[in-house]
């Protein structure tokens, strides 16, 4: 030992102390569990290429299923295509009879004439909007509804529109009309009660008068609607109305144009009872009796 290293104590055992000269021995690690194949000391998974590569060439089994469910459904699609084609083709789907539903005083023929360009159609790709317009368009036809009548017909139902009116013209010719002011077929006079309109004698616009007449008659309610007697007009702004009364008598009403109708038909209900044989409305906010 060396000046500076310290005595051993007494009665300490001698020779087991490191000896001079000889490195010291480290303790030895625990031994690491063997790494497989598979890990990779960050923790990280190996794939052999040979399992990568056998799992590209055989597919997943989704991928297959897709592939059969898609193939199956091109198939489906083409065989309903070429039913339909065929269908369509078949002249036993053709269209032959035309039912008319629906008629009163319009002509069932008139009716079938106006679509009976549509025979020898399929039933499959009738057009059936079409063919109701087509209905429509014959005098007295309010509306009209095309069904399918399998498997080689179609029926066309119709609602013939309301006669509201016998109206005479300026020279002196007659017809029966309906709300819009469209003529309608003389058979619809039959069994309806009509309100005579008059186009006086040297108007100006003797249409324009019917129409704006019949405009009138339409908008009113159903308690003057059903009192009023007869319209007459010289033109679109000189409507005039003959009322009958609960107690016999009769009032004229100076309507004036088609406009302000709502107005006008409140005023004419709450000046009936007053003083007068006229109440003019042709200016609903200063109305007039007289």
């Amino acid at each position: 030992h060396s000046a500076a290293s310290p005595s051993p104590a007494p009665g300490a055992p001698r020779g087991r102390g490191r000896s001079l000269g000889r490195p010291a021995v480290a303790p030895e690690a625990p031994l690491a569990p063997p790494r497989t194949q598979e890990e990779e000391p960050g923790g990280g998974r190996v794939v052999q290429a040979a399992d990568r590569f056998r799992a590209l060439v055989a597919g997943r089994p989704w991928r297959r299923r897709r592939r059969a469910i898609i193939a199956g459904t091109l198939v489906t699609l083409l065989v309903l295509v070429a039913a339909l084609a065929a269908a369509v083709m078949l002249p036993a789907l053709q269209v032959r009879d035309i039912t008319v539903e629906g008629t009163g005083y319009v002509a069932e023929e008139d009716v079938r004439e106006a679509v009976a360009s549509h025979t020898g159609d399929s039933v499959l790709l009738l057009p059936t909007h079409e063919i109701a317009d087509r209905a429509a368009q014959v005098p007295g036809v309010a509306s009209a509804e095309v069904d399918r009548a399998w498997p080689d017909g179609m029926t066309v139902t119709v609602t013939e529109a309301a006669p509201v009116a016998q109206l005479t013209r300026a020279d002196g010719s007659t017809a029966v009309v309906d709300a819009a002011g469209e003529e309608l077929p003389a058979a619809a006079a039959e069994g309806a009660t009509l309100v005579p309109m008059t186009v006086q004698g040297g108007a100006a616009d003797p249409e324009g008068a019917a129409a704006t007449m019949s405009e009138v008659l339409a908008s009113l309610p159903d308690p003057l609607r059903g009192a009023v007697r007869e319209v007459s007009a010289s033109s679109t702004s000189d409507v005039t109305l003959v009322l009958t009364l609960e107690d016999g008598g009769t009032k004229t009403v100076v309507w004036g144009d088609a406009h302000d109708a709502e107005l006008k038909a409140e005023v004419v209900q709450a000046l009936l009872g007053r003083p007068g044989t006229t109440i003019d409305v042709s200016s609903p906010v200063a109305p007039v009796t007289r």
